[in-house]
């Protein structure tokens, strides 16, 4: 078993970033998203959005559960994603409409968010402290310009 690294592809990682900020209350706005995605570990549809804080400007990241039905995400009336659209909307959607993930970036829209740090795996046991990273547990508020 040969172990020279002169001929193998390089490992570059290329994936989200998520970085670690102090736990509490920021304003931010929302720049984009990611998904919905189907997640094979988690076997569910998931959403990414990832909101920019406005005292540094890191982006942290919120996920949305949205439902475990392989043919199409769903959401209910009392899912976190639900919430949040219909604060970012500023009304609740009427039956038929659809739920643009453009919404949440609409311009001018201020976000008051909880992040905290995402402290324990997919098994619902403590990371190490090396792969622990700052989310979006709770947005608070949503304003209009």
């Amino acid at each position: 078993m040969a172990s020279e690294t002169r001929d193998s592809p390089g490992l570059i990682w290329q994936g989200v970033e998520l970085p670690r900020v102090s736990p509490g209350d920021y304003q931010a706005v929302c720049v984009g998203w990611q998904g919905p995605d189907w997640v094979r570990a988690f076997r569910r549809w998931s959403l990414r959005l990832e909101f920019c804080l406005l005292t540094d400007g890191t982006l942290v990241s919120g996920f949305y559960n949205l439902g475990s039905d392989l043919e199409r995400p769903r959401m209910g009336r009392r899912s976190r994603f639900y919430a949040v659209w219909s604060q970012a909307n500023g009304e609740a959607p009427r039956k038929g409409q659809q739920m643009t993930l453009e919404t949440f970036t609409e311009e001018g829209l201020l976000y008051t968010v909880r992040v905290a740090d995402a402290l324990k795996d997919g098994k619902d046991e403590a990371k190490p402290d090396a792969l622990v990273y700052s989310r979006v547990t709770e947005v608070l508020k949503v304003e209009w310009p």
